[in-house]
This record gives C-alpha cells, structure tokens and sequence, in this order.
C-alpha cells in the first residue's frame, strides 16, 4: 500500500512539473505583442518557402533552418543554393539547401543517422533549444552529463521559456517560435552579452527590445511626393497601413511635397509635413564641403549627397536666399524649395523680436529689426521687418507671407470663431463640434515658452475663453493647427524652490532644484515660499525667470504608475512629474517606483490645476516614515 502511494505521489509530481505555470494575462499579451512586432520587423521567420499567417501552423526543420540564419550575423551572407547535396532527401537543388547546409556547418542543427535530415518534419522543442543555445554560444562541451537535459535546464534559467509551453518532444507552432526567437534576441550569451545587441540592435532600460528605435533603422526612403512616387514603393498600397506625422492615417492624407518612408515587411507607409520657410542664415562649416545649414536661429543636417551639392558653391542655394527646406522624419533636409517653386504663408506666436547686425545684397554690414516667431508645429523662424511700419510684441501673433522671394510681415487677428467653453473630446480628436485633422499640429505657449502637444494630452480639457491664441482649418473643414494659451501647464519645468532673496529695484533672487540641477534665477517680486513652484525661464537667459507659479498640496493615501490618490479624490500623474527624496533639508531625484512603498515613504503631491482644465500632478516628494 505504501508503495503504491509513492508511486502515485512520483506521478503527480511528474505530471505537475509539465504543467506551465500560467503567465499574468496583461503580462502576456504585452510581451507577446512585443514580440510578435518586433520579430515581423526584423523579418527573422521569413522563409523562401513563403510565410503562413496562422500562428498555429507548425514549423518545419527546413523553415527553422532558414529562421536560424536569419537570427544570425550569417542572414546576409547566406542564400538558398548550395552546390552539394547533403541529405539523401536534401538535393543541391532543394530550396532551403543552402540554409540547411549552414546550419549544419554552425551546429545549430544536425542530421538523422540514416543519412536524412528530415526537411518536412516538424521542428521539436528540443531541436529548437539546441540551435537558439548555439547562436548564444554555448557548445556541447558545456554541458555535463545527459545533453538534452543539461540544454533544457539552461533554456529554463535562461528565461527562453517565456510564453512557450511545449515540452521537449512537442512540434513548435509559429507563435511558439516566435516567442523563442524574441526570448533569444533579449537573452544574454556565453560571454555575458545581449544577444540582440551583439546583432547591432537596440533594448531599452526594461531589457526589451526597443521596437521604435528597431522600425526606424529598417525604414526606407526618403521619398519625396510627387506624381510618381507611388511606383517606388515595393508592395500593393492598397493593404498598406498608413501613418502622417506619426499618427494613423490614410493614403488621401498625403500630400505633394510631403516625405515617405516604407517597411516592405511590415507593409506600412509612415508620411512627413514637415517644412520650414525662411532665410539661410549659414551654411556649415562652409560651402565647399556643407553638411548642415542655419535657417530660424535652428541648425538642420543635409540628409543626402544631393542635398550637399545643392548647398555647396556648385549649387543653387546660397546664404541669405529664402527657401522651404522639406524635412524628413529624423529633421533632415530632404529637399530644397526656391521661394518662387513654393510661396507659402506661415504664422506663427512671437517669442522674441529686436534689432540685429547683417550683411546686405553689397557686402555692407547694416542694421535690421527681426522677429522670430513659432509655428504649430513647434518650428521656429526669424524675418526680417521694417520697424518704421509695423511693431510686435511677445505672444502676438504673426503671419509672414512669401511671394517670389519677397517676405511680407503682418499681425495676425484671429477670426470669429470663439473656442471658449468648449470641450474636447475623450481622444482629444474633437474640441465642441469641430474635429481635429489626424496629423493636427499643437502648440501650448505661454510667456515666451512653449511645447508641442499631442492631442491625447486634452481630453476631456475644458478652454476658457482666452485659450486660442490661433486655429486653422484644412479643406475638409477640420482644424490643422492650433497653438494655445497655456491649456496644459506643460510649458513649465517643474521642481523645487530652495532659497529666496532679495536683489533690489523689485527684483529678487531665487535658488531652484529642477531634476537635480541647481541654480540661481533672478524674476520679479513673487509672493511665494520655499517648496514646488513651477517655472518658466527666458529662453535665451537661463538665468531669467519668467514665471514662478505656486502648487497645490496633496496628502498620498495611493499611488500607481499614472494616479495618486487622496482620501477622496485621484489625481493624474504628469508624463514628466518630478520625483524628490527629502531627508536632512537636502533634496535627491528620485523616480516613482524607488518611493511608492507607501508602507515605508510619506509621499506628498503636488499639481498645478484641477484635472478638468488640464492640470496634473508636477511634484512628488518622499520622505522617511518616523
């Protein structure tokens, strides 16, 4: 009777140690989703043979020899022909021999002992594990004992298990490989190093692979739009997928002059409208051999040969010209526009204007009035004006227009539409009953600072009645571009107050910590005490205070990663909130998950505004529990 109740035991233990253990659904579905991006974007399960779309469908040991390679420094240098015939059922002429014969001479796989290697079966666990281990570079003679077993043991601490069930016999479905080779890419070798980064590509600070940093160098392009672009584009666009300005969209969302990129694997078209208009201020180091030019005060890197030429003393574009510069995704300049190939209007929110010295169209050095001025979409300008006609201040709005190489400077007076009481939608992609454009440009300012805006970053946010400073519509009718009268508080760098003194004829002086940087700005007389304060600097005197805005306290009963919570009231965490450690008068960065043991930190919160009118939570400060 004992006997056979150990025996019984020795079976539940045995049947326990098969059963995986379940892996948080969230968890999952994220890593997995991560996964299956990132393994399509590095093209790693692509077969000759060509590819199911079934994630169940089982792989063969043809398929995976060529997955192998394709996860190898050897991708590149590897094709499908061979000129021997290894296997009895693999010919010279098989369509996977030469993939097979790599895999062979790497030992990533091997043959049967009858002469086969079995190109049609399917690939087991056990097989699989042996060649991921290989490209992690370990050998045979690093295992002790029964081989299979020993592989197995490293497969399992090594965490290439992830989100894989199947037991060492069982035949591996394309989901089930895909897993293994992303569990592979963000493992480390032998020699300690993460694989992935071993092949020239990136993981973040997660231990993930970095899945924007990984689309971004398998782009392609640029194209620029004109009436033939579409032939350039290698796949069907009709099931393309399509972005404009980083945000889904649609084909009819691009547009002539706009900048293209594409992923054939992915089947995915990402469109730029990026441009900015002004006068080249310099072309550096020189115009013998340029590699970058100064328009706006902003410098922008030429992103081809042509674009060299085109600035050099062997091109068209020489300083002081007024062109449109067409920036691709990374703001290179992509292409060149002569005033009279493209007028254009730009307006824009004056940020600084004065009086500057320039060489005129003789060599002469004479003097001019300028004012530079921000866009939507976050661009700076600078033009020149005739003070004698007109004037501007700080946050007026301004419109330039140029028109055959002549700039044309005016105020701008908004039209009669009033935004105010209006509310934007959950998505932010509506405000009342006006919808945004799917590549709408945003910018909140606010005394001469500003920040670009993404309109999920207004949902739900009510405007008062002086909160647009400027709007404008597309054809469609919907609004394209928007700047904004400090909606969101984004424009402040948030942190804490430390000192306060005065300076005399009512100025004063105050000491700051802002993410760890100290300092010393000097600003008007501010009612205000020591703790955190929200600031904006002038922008070109750092030791400048523009603003300095007082917070409102918050006692932490709960945090999470985006919420804080009161005894009666949750609060919405900034994307940027400043973290403090207190201790001893002295302040320390922090970051959230060092302090949101609540059991052993006092946390206290403190925002700008109510969430309804877009405030959120600026500054968090932790200290000891007593």
């Amino acid at each position: 009777m004992q006997r056979k109740i150990i025996t019984l035991l020795l079976a539940v233990t045995m049947l326990i140690g098969t059963i995986a253990v379940p892996v948080k659904p969230a968890e999952a579905a994220s890593s997995t989703n991560n996964a299956g991006k990132v393994i399509d974007a590095l093209e790693i399960m692509d077969t000759d043979q060509g590819n199911s779309t079934n994630p169940a469908a089982k792989v063969t040991r043809a398929q995976y020899a060529q997955m192998l390679v394709n996860m190898s420094a050897l991708k590149d240098q590897t094709s499908a022909k061979s000129n021997v015939s290894l296997f009895k059922d693999v010919t010279k002429k098989y369509w996977a021999a030469g993939y097979i014969q790599t895999a062979i001479n790497q030992g990533w796989m091997s043959g049967y002992m009858n002469g086969t290697f079995k190109p049609s079966q399917s690939i087991t666990l056990m097989e699989a594990v042996n060649g991921v281990l290989k490209l992690l570079g370990y050998t045979n003679s690093d295992f002790t004992g029964n081989l299979n077993a020993a592989e197995m043991a490293l497969y399992e601490s090594k965490d290439l298990d992830k989100n894989i069930t199947k037991t060492q016999k069982q035949a591996l479905t394309r989901k089930d490989c895909m897993n293994l080779f992303y569990n592979t890419l963000i493992a480390k070798t032998k020699d300690g190093k993460i694989y992935a980064e071993t092949l020239g590509y990136t993981v973040d600070s997660k231990g993930e692979m970095d899945y924007l940093s990984l689309v971004n160098t398998k782009m392609e392009g640029p194209i620029l739009v004109d009436n033939d672009w579409k032939s350039q584009i290698p796949f069907f666009l009709g099931e393309a997928t399509f972005y404009k300005d980083g945000t889904l969209g649609t084909l009819n969302d691009i547009q002539q002059n706009d900048v293209v990129y594409y992923s054939k694997n992915l089947k995915s078209v990402w469109a730029y409208d990026n441009k900015v208009t002004g006068s080249i201020q310099t072309i550096l180091p020189n115009r013998l051999a340029p590699t970058s030019v100064k328009l706006g005060g902003k410098e922008y890197s030429l992103g081809s040969n042509d674009m060299s030429v085109a600035f050099s003393s062997l091109g068209k574009v020489d300083e002081g010209d007024v062109v449109t510069l067409i920036l691709g995704k990374d703001d290179t300049v992509v292409d060149v526009l002569g005033i009279d190939e493209y007028n254009v209007t730009v307006t824009g929110i004056v940020v600084d204007n004065g009086e500057r010295v320039m060489t005129n169209d003789k060599d002469e050095l004479v003097s001019s009035n300028y004012v530079a001025f921000v866009d939507a979409g976050g661009n700076k300008y600078e033009q020149d004006y005739d003070l004698t006609a007109i004037t501007f201040s700080e946050g007026e709005v301004v419109r330039v227009t140029y028109d055959n190489g002549i700039a044309s400077v005016n105020s701008y007076k908004a039209g009669s539409t009033s935004f105010g009481s209006n509310t934007f939608s959950s998505d932010g992609m509506k405000l009342g009953s006006y919808k945004l454009a799917s590549n709408v440009k945003i910018l909140d300012y606010y005394k001469g600072s500003y920040k670009s805006i993404k309109p999920s970053r207004l949902a739900n946010i009510t405007l008062g009645d002086a909160s647009v400073n400027y709007y404008e519509l597309n054809s469609s009718g919907d609004i394209s571009k928007l700047i904004l009268n400090n909606v969101t508080g984004d424009v402040y760098k948030y942190g804490i107050l430390t000192g306060i003194s005065s300076q005399g004829s009512d100025k004063m002086s105050f000491d700051y910590n802002i993410n760890g940087t100290t300092g010393t700005g000097i600003g008007d007389e501010y009612d205000v005490k020591e703790g955190p304060k929200g600031f904006i600097f002038d922008d070109d005197d750092s030791t400048q205070i523009e603003d300095l805005i007082d917070l409102t306290k918050v006692n932490v009963r709960a945090i999470g990663a985006s919420i804080v919570q009161d005894s009666t009231q949750k609060y919405m965490i900034a994307d940027e909130v400043a973290v403090f450690f207190h201790d001893a008068g002295k302040y320390s960065v922090a970051t959230l998950s060092d302090v949101s043991n609540l059991n052993k930190y006092k946390l206290t919160a403190y925002y700008d505004g109510s969430m309804a009118s877009g405030g959120r939570i600026r500054v968090i400060i932790a200290e000891n529990k007593d």
